[in-house]
């Protein structure tokens, strides 16, 4: 079986058993089980569990040889125990992978490291392959297949793979920005890593025409050099953005209990990261938003950002980021800042970049005069993006609510749908800022709905720009 086929079972496979099957609320067996219903996997489960005639209304089997043929994927949900007799059975029944949930083992004790490697050795023995122990699981939505842990509600088939070696974090991550319209659509937890390890589905999905963006979550690398060469043939085709934990004596340590993690020394990931244009993803909590903006948003061929806001404060503060983040905020030409004039900015207003409007009196500026303000701004060749930040009055709509704030309330909407148009017509990324979450303003949760990214954190905004720049400047100079 060719390396790619064997990869396949655990990311699309025909049919799946679950060892160790039950509906015993939070057992991993009902996880499992939940989760490929809840997506309504499309080929054969075969729910095992010795006690059991039907598990969720499909019919159980008592163990691993009474499952019919032909077999593709084993997700082993059961007591360390049994590991080792249930995967020998595994390979004798013919498995193609299996996905190791269990654990207890390299993580836990001192023993646990033998065990993995005598896992491997009688897997390897039947041409076998094992992800984990140690994992939650594995998702492909575009396949409808979903093993894993994750709320099966919280889940979009989006053109981004995740490769990771811890799970949870990444599904709390997942839920956070569901309503966004951001995620993931096929998902690896490799855990321990006792047979395959993160690099060979980095090498998978970089061969995989549908994965547009791979974001990943690293505490450790068990073969690092393979790792950069592949990464290095992948990154001008398509970004690899990953947080790499166990940066700290105190992360490290957390690491060794969690995957059982060996450390190595930060500045020689962020070293090797930088030669394979890697991108370095600053906090756990930005992951998906900037993987999402790097395959989404048009390329970002500069570090020179031009800022329209509502309030001079955040129009200060978002220009100290922004330039912290190595970018550049210059300080526009007068024929354009005379151009802004002749659309409507008052004399007193602000036009050198930040361009105020909030002092120029929001209300006064149609859609069309911001839109037609941006549109200069992006056709001045002085900027290479635009923050457009500030829209987003507190509070929500009701009956008791003036007409007044009703139009207010449209005009804001109007003027962020427009601006998230311009950055498909004009081909320069276009980022909102609002203060307020989709939690706190109608007017954000009206075009969060309809797919419209915003932003309410200022140090997201410069990460996401600057890295999108870092990125295509450093493949550019390859060429």
């Amino acid at each position: 079986m060719t390396h790619h086929n064997q990869l396949k079972s655990f990311i699309n496979p025909q049919n799946v058993t679950v060892i160790g099957a039950s509906e015993r609320p939070g057992s991993w067996g009902s996880f499992i089980m939940d989760s490929l219903l809840s997506w309504k996997f499309p080929g054969n489960i075969y729910p095992v569990n010795p006690k059991a005639k039907t598990i969720y209304g499909i019919p159980a089997y008592p163990n691993i040889e009474a499952v019919p043929d032909p077999v593709d994927l084993a997700v082993i949900a059961i007591p360390v125990e049994l590991l080792e007799t249930t995967v020998d059975a595994c390979g004798k029944k013919g498995y193609s992978g299996v996905t190791i949930i269990t654990a207890g083992l390299s993580e836990a004790t001192k023993d646990g490291l033998e065990k993995e490697k005598k896992l491997r050795k009688m897997a390897g023995s039947y041409d076998m392959r094992l992800l984990g122990p140690n994992v939650s699981g594995t998702f492909n939505l575009h396949a409808s297949f979903n093993a894993s842990g994750s709320t099966a509600n919280f889940l979009l088939p989006t053109s981004l793979a995740g490769i990771c070696q811890g799970g949870y974090a990444i599904y709390d991550l997942m839920c956070t920005v569901y309503e966004k319209g951001m995620g993931i659509g096929k998902f690896i937890h490799t855990g321990n890593e006792c047979d395959i390890t993160v690099t060979e589905f980095l090498e998978y999905f970089g061969d995989d025409e549908d994965v547009k963006g791979i974001i990943m979550y690293l505490e450790t690398l068990r073969d690092g050099d393979r790792f950069f060469k592949a990464a290095r043939k992948i990154t001008p085709k398509k970004p690899i953005i990953i947080y790499k934990a166990g940066r700290t004596q105190a992360g490290s340590r957390a690491a060794s209990s969690h995957t059982g993690a060996l450390a190595c020394r930060q500045n020689i990931f962020e070293a090797a990261f930088k030669q394979a244009n890697i991108v370095f993803c600053p906090t756990m909590e930005l992951l998906i938003p900037l993987a999402d903006a790097m395959v989404e948003r048009p390329p970002m061929l500069g570090n020179k950002v031009g800022i329209i806001t509502m309030g001079g404060s955040w129009g200060v503060a978002l220009s100290d980021t922004l330039e912290e983040n190595g970018l550049s905020i210059p300080l526009f030409s007068q024929s354009l800042r005379q151009k802004l004039t002749e659309l409507g900015m008052p004399e007193r207003a602000s036009t050198k970049n930040p361009v105020d409007i909030g002092a120029a009196g929001a209300l006064s500026f149609s859609p069309e005069t911001l839109l037609k303000m941006g549109k200069a701004i992006l056709a001045s060749g002085e900027v290479n993006s635009l923050v457009v930040h500030g829209f987003g009055r507190p509070g929500f709509l009701d009956k008791n609510i003036p007409e007044t704030w009703k139009e207010f309330t449209a005009i804001e909407i109007s003027i962020m749908e427009r601006f998230n148009s311009l950055e498909k017509e004009l081909g320069f990324p276009i980022l909102l800022g609002c203060s307020l979450t989709h939690w706190e303003s109608q007017s954000v949760q009206d075009v969060t709905k309809k797919g419209i990214r915003t932003f309410n954190r200022l140090d997201d905004i410069a990460g996401i720009l600057s890295k999108m720049y870092l990125y295509y400047k450093n493949n550019m100079n390859k060429d």
